[in-house]
């Protein structure tokens, strides 16, 4: 697998990244470790996870996993987006839930606080449930401009930078609802984690702003959407083209696709 320094920073990581959103579909541990393995195997060093995603487990299940490979991963987590209250225990709690927020959205949706003092709780619960004492990259989970104040977060995320507990920090989501911060090169935006796809190309908001692409996420989704017979090798070629300093995200709940995305690194 392909290595690359992320602009602006120090951080080398695998051309791939592996995204922890949708493991939560299957309802074994065993099952979801296994697909950490196959990752990890083909040579993907890189795991992006959030507190959101399926409302804590998702952290939890890559904690158990890196805990003895600590120093051979890249961890990336977030704060903004959180569990809409309790978490429910295990795969089966998760998407029981999920199933009852299509009946009442309140039960699933997330929860949203743009608060210093929630951020800094919140990556305190994901240190303890990724059994880590650090983070590679914080992001900010969709952002609000007009909820955040920014130089307020970015005063935190450098406390947090100089305590050891975070080396870098960035945004995620669309990239046309940060563009502002990107325009202004403001500080909080060192990182970028975008939404993109071949046709639409939602990341184009970075590169207008003479920034390269750092992470990118969604293409595969895109492609389905647009033409569910497309193989996902090609698409992945053409990602890693578009994005061809960066890493790109996959996101699969199939083992057996993992080898045939992380070979177009290769």
């Amino acid at each position: 697998m392909q290595q690359v320094t992320i602009e602006r920073t120090a951080l080398r990581v695998s051309r791939v990244g592996f995204g922890t959103a949708s493991m939560h579909h299957l309802l074994r541990a065993a099952q979801r470790r296994g697909l950490l393995e196959t990752a990890f195997d083909t040579g993907i060093t890189h795991f992006d996870t959030s507190p959101y995603y399926a409302y804590g487990l998702a952290e939890t299940d890559l904690g158990r996993f890196i805990q003895h490979r600590r120093d051979a991963v890249t961890v990336t987590s977030k704060v903004g987006m959180y569990s809409p209250g309790w978490t429910p225990l295990g795969g089966l709690g998760v998407w029981g839930r999920k199933a009852a927020g299509r009946i009442v959205s309140s039960l699933a949706a997330p929860r949203r606080d743009w608060t210093v003092a929630r951020a800094r709780t919140s990556l305190d619960q994901s240190l303890k449930r990724l059994r880590t004492d650090y983070l590679d990259l914080l992001l900010l989970h969709e952002p609000a401009p007009e909820r955040l104040q920014a130089d307020d977060f970015l005063a935190w995320l450098q406390d947090e930078q100089t305590a050891g507990r975070i080396r870098y920090w960035g945004l995620a989501g669309e990239s046309s609802k940060y563009c502002l911060w990107l325009e202004k090169d403001h500080p909080i935006a060192q990182v970028t984690q975008t939404h993109d796809s071949l046709d639409t190309r939602q990341g184009d908001p970075v590169l207008d702003a003479a920034r390269s692409l750092q992470f990118t996420y969604g293409y595969l989704a895109a492609a389905r959407q647009s033409d569910g017979d497309i193989a996902a090798h090609d698409v992945m070629q053409r990602a890693l083209k578009r994005n061809d300093t960066g890493c790109v995200l996959v996101s699969t709940r199939r083992a057996e696709r993992i080898p045939e995305l992380a070979v177009a690194a290769k």
